[in-house]
């Protein structure tokens, strides 16, 4: 073990500020920089997401980071370290809000934010998204027999947007549910959790264990979504998660379809 018990596989170093943690790492892997390199800064200024959204919080207030992997599994497993940390994340939280925020869960939306909901209802907290975390996953060249490089970056709304505060649509943190954490502690344990997890994804029945880990934390399957895909939308019911990590959709018709990239809504059926 490193720092405070984080797995010896990780490096942190830190910095106050950058663009993005995630542009940074994937500079430093194209240039030779070998597995487990993670990055994290109070203050992004070019921070972004999927279909590249962009958001910048306050330094300071959130946890920011990256994480450089160079993986020896099969090529296929790749698009599963999304689905890897995000199941990290919920198992890291559950303790927490059990503890301060009794009646919140934290729950999966495919294919890479974490959500907060009313443990009773499976509701949103405040009725709209409540998006806690996002996930951003870049491959760094191709996949080879060798394995593969990736570079995994993760936001988690540690205290902004708080009570009050003007924030993203959508956007709750973990101070706006009297959930509070200092952000270095965070970020050990979510290393801790998403070791453990990458460490079961190269066993042979890992791609399995990680679905049934995944469908029990999802907040999409069982939904009624739209799929935003490049071919056009998909509005169905979001079913299951493949041991590829796709979203199985199947649509008023009855045809079930996988979803393997794409934005997905989750639709009102009231």
């Amino acid at each position: 073990m490193s720092e405070a018990g984080v797995p010896s596989r990780f490096r942190i170093e830190t910095v106050a500020e950058t663009g993005s943690t995630n542009a940074d790492l994937v500079a430093r892997a194209t240039a030779g920089e070998p597995d487990g390199l993670v990055l994290r800064t109070d203050h992004q200024t070019s921070g972004r997401g999927r279909l590249d959204r962009r958001w910048d919080a306050p330094p300071g207030t959130n946890l920011l980071f990256s994480t450089l992997l160079r993986p020896d599994w099969p090529a296929e497993r790749v698009p599963l370290v999304t689905s890897c940390l995000a199941v990290a994340l919920v198992d890291v939280l559950e303790p927490l809000l059990n503890e301060q925020a009794a009646g919140v869960v934290a729950r999966v939306k495919w294919p890479n934010d974490v959500l907060l909901h009313d443990r009773l209802t499976g509701d949103p907290i405040g009725g709209s998204t409540a998006k806690v975390a996002g996930i951003l996953a870049e491959l760094v060249g191709a996949p080879s027999d060798h394995g593969a490089t990736v570079v995994v970056g993760m936001g988690v709304n540690v205290a902004w947007p708080g009570p009050g505060d003007d924030g993203p649509p959508g956007a709750v943190s973990l101070l706006g549910v009297r959930a509070a954490v200092e952000p270095t502690a965070l970020l050990h344990v979510i290393l801790r959790a998403f070791g453990d997890r990458l460490d079961l994804l190269g066993d042979p029945d890992g791609p399995a264990a990680l679905r049934e880990a995944h469908r029990e934390r999802s907040a999409t399957i069982g939904r009624w979504v739209r799929a935003e895909r490049a071919g056009g939308d998909l509005v169905g019911t979001a079913v299951d998660v493949g041991l590829d990590g796709a979203l199985r959709v199947v649509t008023a018709d009855g045809s079930s379809i996988a979803v393997r990239a794409g934005d997905v809504v989750h639709l009102r059926t009231d």
